[in-house]
């Protein structure tokens, strides 16, 4: 309990660090790896929706990224904008297989159970999840070879970017990925990251994309998906 109050600190004060990219570390030597704050609006988005995504990883029975996992792990989060559903792509790395999870989750609008409380209630803030649906499959290395995992720790998030300021979208698609392993925790988040390149011409967000790309291709063609049911 003590490290984890510790770490949880060292996360909130970020904002004081004044390095391009924090390395918050743990007694334990633990690192996890968020851009730095300072004077920095996308990485202030990228701290608020990495305590979100560990509070819906939580009510979905996921373990705790922020002391380490027991094996190599890769989470991709899709959020899309006018959705009222997200996925959740995560792969964990054991021996020569792969563990290959799909979910789709559907995160509370409006909090009904408790009127009052939902005066107050910031959906992103405190986040609750209606409903959620997944799918699971182990797959062996010559299925996933092809993800070019050596590459997936050197990805940079949006926030780490040269964009400026005057550069920005409002309705768009954002892709969030945590990879973890025993020693270090990195969280990228890139939001309408195409719009971004077409403005930028950053390598950096092809790089990114195409990973995210490469992992979702991996799920669906292993039937690790669950079709969009619409209502008629």
């Amino acid at each position: 309990m003590k490290q984890f109050l510790r770490l949880t600190i060292l996360i909130f004060g970020l904002a004081s660090c004044r390095t391009s990219s924090d390395k918050v570390v743990s007694d334990k030597g633990f690192q996890i790896i968020l851009s730095d704050t300072t004077a920095n609006q996308r990485a202030k988005w990228d701290l608020d929706d990495f305590n979100y995504r560990s509070k819906l990883e939580n009510q979905l029975g996921l373990s705790s990224l922020k002391n380490g996992g027991d094996s190599f792990e890769i989470r991709l989060w899709c959020d899309f904008s006018f959705s009222n559903s997200q996925d959740l792509y995560t792969l964990k790395f054991i021996d020569t297989n792969c563990v290959v999870s799909y979910f789709r989750v559907y995160p509370k609008r409006i909090n009904y159970d408790d009127e009052h409380r939902n005066r107050n209630w910031n959906p992103y803030k405190d986040p609750i999840i209606d409903s959620s649906f997944s799918k699971t499959i182990t797959i062996s290395r010559s299925k996933f070879q092809n993800l070019n995992l050596d590459s997936v720790w050197v990805l940079k998030s949006q926030s780490d970017l040269n964009i400026p300021d005057s550069i920005g979208f409002t309705d768009c698609s954002s892709y969030i990925m945590e990879i973890v392993d025993k020693k270090r925790l990195k969280y990228l988040r890139h939001h309408c990251s195409m719009g971004y390149y077409e403005k930028t011409k950053l390598n950096d967000i092809l790089m990114f994309e195409g990973f995210c790309g490469r992992i979702v291709f991996l799920a669906r063609d292993n039937d690790v998906y669950l079709e969009q049911k619409f209502d008629d």
